[in-house]
């Protein structure tokens, strides 16, 4: 996982970056410590956790702070994803295993305002809303264009009123039917 920020952010950048473009995710330094599941930290008194919850990305990590009662990641509050990287059912679990055990916390999303346990259950609602739509469509034969035109009206009365839901819930939709058929490349932490 060390190496993705080169791999991955120059994915960003489409099939033919400017040179100046790969120069500059070639020259981003890679981190210093590395972990796989866990690390934790002291800084003083304070203990700093850092965990692994891949979903959003194959290495997202969370890291909770137990005497401020805050943690930072989470991803987003009020505003629809973008999950084009994204395995949706370990997302999925990572915001359910969140919302429960650090229920008191104040959380820090990665995108969006500060919110709390019951903004990260609402945001795991989408997520699930967003599987079973595509999967109903799916099951109703439908595929592409026809397939997003049938579930945004069913995942828009529900969150239409998210930031950004009518530029990034098409592409969620595109990118949920290509994770349940099993074409979604999606980046794995290697061992």
């Amino acid at each position: 996982m060390r190496s993705w920020i080169h791999t991955e952010n120059l994915k960003f950048l489409g099939p033919n970056p400017k040179p100046e473009q790969k120069a500059f995710i070639d020259a981003l330094r890679p981190p210093v410590v590395v972990y796989e599941q866990a690390l934790d930290l002291y800084i003083g008194s304070r203990e700093v956790r850092i965990r692994s919850f891949p979903g959003h990305t194959g290495g997202d990590s969370v890291v909770l702070i137990p005497d401020a009662r805050v943690a930072f990641g989470g991803d987003r509050r009020n505003t629809g994803p973008n999950s084009r990287r994204a395995s949706t059912t370990p997302w999925i679990a990572m915001l359910e295993s969140l919302s429960k055990s650090a229920v008191s916390y104040t959380f820090v999303p990665g995108h969006g305002d500060v919110g709390n346990a019951g903004d990260l259950t609402a945001f795991r609602d989408y997520l699930v809303t967003l599987q079973k739509a595509v999967a109903d469509a799916q099951s109703q034969q439908l595929a592409g264009d026809a397939l997003v035109k049938a579930v945004m009206p069913r995942l828009g009365r529900q969150y239409g009123q998210l930031a950004f839901f009518a530029v990034l819930a098409p592409a969620n939709i595109a990118h949920m039917d290509a994770e349940l058929r099993g074409k979604k490349a999606v980046p794995r932490p290697q061992p």
